[in-house]
């Protein structure tokens, strides 16, 4: 194991971090921000400086500052029914530069009270348009398929947020009618041993599942580009 910025996010974190979230006090968060900052977020951008280069390697277009990439413990609660304002789950996204590159597909990595994940996900702000990822699929059925057994291989699991009840494809062959039914997609892992995120060789962990799975990444990649090509996606549409 090399040597990392990265030396874990230790349980009493995480404990804080929950408690921060039970009080739900402005007062009691700037009285421990400090250990929250040390404990949660800095450690979370020290993921993002150790994987840099295997990510820049994957993507020359990926954002690699881990101010940008790591999620914030307050909430921005404007427009949501729930009003608590942090957090007790926090999560990084390893994607394109989101104002330049809105709803891209991208790599995350998250931890919960109870458990930590990541993967490699890919879904759109408008769901109709995800058929060009079925387009592709279609184009390409054995590398498609070779991309799953790398995800699998990663120990990643396939998913999906929503898709169609109808069959929208029905001369596709059967082994990728289940991708086909998706307006979203993911490839996951997930585990209850927090303690494997206490540890350095965490890292070595996320190098390993994000390079094995990166056919996948690269097959949603080149349907994102295909989108903005045609026009499906915008910069515009994003722009406040």
């Amino acid at each position: 194991m090399s040597e990392y910025n990265f030396k874990g996010i230790s349980p009493q974190s995480i404990e804080l971090l929950c408690e921060n979230r039970f009080q739900d006090s402005k007062a009691f968060y700037e009285e421990h921000k400090e250990e929250l900052k040390q404990g949660i977020t800095i450690p979370m951008r020290q993921i993002m400086l150790d994987l840099s280069d295997l990510m820049v390697d994957i993507d020359e277009h990926m954002e690699t500052n881990p101010v940008r990439s790591v999620s914030r413990i307050y909430r921005d609660t404007r427009g949501h029914r729930s009003k608590i304002k942090y957090r007790e789950n926090m999560w990084m996204f390893f994607r394109r530069y989101k104002n330049e590159y809105p709803s891209a597909p991208f790599y995350y990595f998250e931890f919960y009270p109870q458990s930590f994940g990541y993967g490699v996900v890919f879904w759109t702000w408008k769901k109709s348009i995800f058929k060009e990822v079925h387009k592709l699929i279609l184009k390409h059925p054995d590398r498609w398929l070779d991309a799953v057994k790398a995800c699998e291989e990663a120990g990643l699991t396939y998913g999906t947020y929503d898709e169609y009840k109808k069959d929208m494809y029905p001369d596709a062959p059967e082994e990728l009618k289940p991708y086909l039914k998706a307006k979203s997609m993911g490839f996951s892992y997930s585990c209850n041993d927090l303690s494997r995120i206490n540890t350095p060789a965490l890292i070595d962990e996320l190098k390993l599942a994000i390079d094995i799975a990166r056919p996948m990444y690269e097959f949603f990649i080149e349907a994102y580009e295909n989108m903005m090509n045609e026009g499906l996606i915008k910069i515009e549409d994003f722009e406040r």
